[in-house]
């Protein structure tokens, strides 16, 4: 038997992650929201609060999604990071 991953050190009944299916479908849509989040950070037009605001939510929405896709779901917003 091998040794958990780092991501199976954090999941458990008490633990920061959960098991679960990857969800093919909501991978897609968190990878679509991700990058069109970072590409409207992007847009200088905008004020840099909102371009901030807008590159933190892409890079939570796509760091979700590479939970997902390896079969974990966080119990906390934070602990995506």
């Amino acid at each position: 038997m091998s040794p958990p991953t780092p991501l199976e050190n954090l999941s458990g009944p008490s633990g920061s992650l959960k098991a679960e299916p990857p969800d093919a479908t909501e991978i897609a849509g968190l990878l679509r929201t991700g990058s069109t989040r970072l590409t409207d950070a992007t847009n200088a037009t905008l004020a840099l609060e909102s371009r901030f605001d807008l590159a933190c939510n892409a890079a939570h929405a796509l760091c979700l999604a590479a939970l997902q896709k390896k079969g974990f779901r966080p119990s906390n917003r934070y602990i995506v990071f």
